[in-house]
């Protein structure tokens, strides 16, 4: 038993029906009927009757209630004490992420509340995923589609492919790239572990060509500093490649490339639900405006 038990039979006491209750707390219908179910298990009494489409309470409903109200007074007191500042927000995501994404939305959050805390942790998005579902982190930066029965996701946005590369290469000039512009090019790929690079084998496969990858790297901000020092051309995703070029690189979208969807994830029932949605709101208008520039 944990407070959102608690939280759950007090309002439906107020409310008398799971949907109401569900409405008063900001949660599914069906979560409330877990919760209650979960409660009256935990207590070992059944402790509504159902009566015209209402939730009657039994006696031993109005006999704990007392109880009930003293806990949650008791814990609401203990927050109105707690400096909320003082609690890290705790963001998981990639190398890249972090630095063209996460930072800048950062900086907006820290205008509208100063002092609050943050943790960045690196990781990969597969990792960003269990470290949100185990509850390590707040929020992930995760590619999607993420099924995990214990988060859910805020879409951000959908992407294509882009070629980056320097901006005095002769393929710069192009509108769009294709496989076949890259015969003979140096190539600088993320590792062939990813799903990613599985697509791009299928896109020169079908082009009749092979890929002459040159260097292998884990991170798109990796392979954009390899591009320019000049040593080949990398593909990425238009999120991450854009928010890399500059300083020399240029992107070029990949003609019939992959989409890639991005996210938010993050635990169904947050304990810092306004101040993911502020922070959530930062970073998609960060990732918007990374897509909004010029290709250069």
């Amino acid at each position: 038993m944990d407070l959102r038990h608690v939280r759950a039979f007090k309002a439906i006491m107020q409310t008398g029906s799971t949907v109401e209750a569900a409405r008063m707390l900001g949660v599914s219908q069906p979560s409330v009927s877990r919760l209650l179910s979960e409660f009256e298990a935990a207590t070992g009494e059944r402790l509504f009757t159902r009566a015209n489409g209402r939730l009657i309470p039994r006696d031993v409903a109005e006999l704990i209630l007392p109880d009930v109200d003293r806990t949650l007074a008791g814990f609401e007191g203990l927050l109105s004490n707690v400096d909320r500042t003082a609690l890290p927000l705790r963001i998981a995501a990639p190398a890249g992420v972090i630095a063209q994404i996460i930072a800048p939305a950062v900086r907006r959050l820290l205008l509208e509340r100063p002092g609050q805390k943050i943790v960045a942790e690196i990781m990969s998005y597969h990792d960003v995923i269990a470290a949100v579902a185990s509850g390590r982190v707040d929020l992930g930066f995760v590619k999607a589609p993420v099924e995990h029965p214990a988060l859910e996701t805020v879409p951000l946005v959908t992407v294509g492919t882009d070629v980056v590369l320097l901006s005095d290469h002769p393929l710069a000039a192009k509108d769009q790239i294709t496989p076949r512009d890259l015969v003979d090019e140096d190539l600088i790929l993320l590792g062939r572990n990813r799903p990613f690079r599985a697509q791009l084998d299928q896109i020169f496969l079908h082009a009749g060509m092979r890929m002459e990858v040159f260097i292998e790297t884990q991170a798109v901000s990796a392979a954009c500093s390899f591009v320019r020092q000049g040593l080949g051309i990398t593909i990425a995703n238009a999120l991450l490649a854009r928010g890399a070029s500059g300083d020399g690189l240029v992107c070029r979208p990949f003609a019939n490339a992959p989409q890639h969807s991005f996210s938010l994830a993050f635990l169904k029932e947050p304990s810092r639900p306004r101040m993911l949605a502020i922070f959530s709101k930062h970073v998609q208008d960060v990732s918007m405006e990374i897509l909004a520039q010029k290709l250069r």
